[in-house]
């Protein structure tokens, strides 16, 4: 039984080793029926496979210069909309022009960081075919590296244009600006407020002397016109007894003449009566 197994163990690494070796041979006949054509791109696949990180297409660089354009036109257009809202004259546009300014800032920060990488992404290819063109000066590298810088040093303008002129610094700066406004037109109109009140309560003061110097005035003038009233009352009592005691005077005075009268009537009477019975 164990002579048996011993036989029987070569035959399967026969079998084992048969297909690796027809491989292998297949693969040696085709290697030397390979056409002209088919080992210059073989030659040519090496050389990429040595700038595997360096090379990119055409397309490739022409789609990051679209990318950075389009980075660089929303960043301009969100500062242009920023700046649009510093003419402010109320607390209530102020307010607004700094949540403007917040959400822009977000936005230019987010647009910033999106053109820097692509910025990175042609900044890798640009620096690695600068140092191979120092030891390979072949057409294919150099015919690389005319898009490839061409796309490099477009990218690189607009993204030191952005940093330049849209600085996220100035945009905190000018931020704090609006803030500081925001304080002193809350400070003016409180102050302005406070002397409205100031004015308004003067004015209530100055009205209400105005009304108690003309009570006052109705008053005083309302006493003159009763102690008038009083005085041409007793005036009216005077003159009136007055009259009652002349009234009384010549009632009196007529009525001693009366008895005058009387008596010197009498008398003459009384003399007559005489004088005719002397006659007689």
């Amino acid at each position: 039984m164990g002579e048996i197994k011993m036989l029987k163990t070569p035959r399967k690494l026969k079998k084992m080793l048969i297909l690796p070796c027809m491989c292998f041979i297949t693969f040696y006949l085709g290697s030397q029926i390979m056409t002209y054509t088919e080992a210059a791109f073989i030659h040519e696949t090496k050389v990429e496979a040595a700038l595997s990180t360096a090379i990119i297409f055409p397309k490739t660089v022409d789609t990051l210069k679209e990318e950075a354009e389009k980075h660089k036109q929303s960043i301009e257009h969100e500062y242009g909309e920023m700046k649009g809202k510093l003419t402010v004259t109320s607390i209530e546009e102020i307010e607004q022009a700094i949540v403007v300014w917040q959400q822009g800032r977000e936005k230019i920060a987010s647009e910033e960081e999106a053109l820097q990488n692509v910025y990175t992404a042609i900044e890798a290819p640009y620096n690695q075919i600068q140092e191979e063109l120092k030891v390979n000066k072949s057409e294919s590298i150099q015919q690389v590296a005319v898009y490839v810088n061409e796309g490099f040093h477009s990218i690189k303008e607009k993204r030191d244009y952005i940093v330049k002129e849209v600085s996220l610094q100035a945009i905190d700066e000018q931020i704090q600006i609006l803030h500081q406004q925001l304080n002193d037109a809350i400070e003016a109109e409180a102050q302005m407020k406070e002397e409205e009140e100031k004015k308004v309560e003067e004015q209530k003061q100055a009205e209400e002397q105005k009304q108690a110097e003309e009570q006052k005035q109705a008053e005083e003038q309302k006493q003159a016109e009763e102690q008038k009233q009083a005085e041409e009352q007793k005036q009216v009592e005077t003159a009136k007894k007055n009259a009652e005691g002349t009234h009384e005077k010549n009632t009196s005075t007529d009525h001693e003449k009366q008895l005058n009268n009387n008596v010197v009537e009498s008398g003459e009477t009384s003399g007559t009566a005489e004088d005719r019975h002397e006659k007689e």
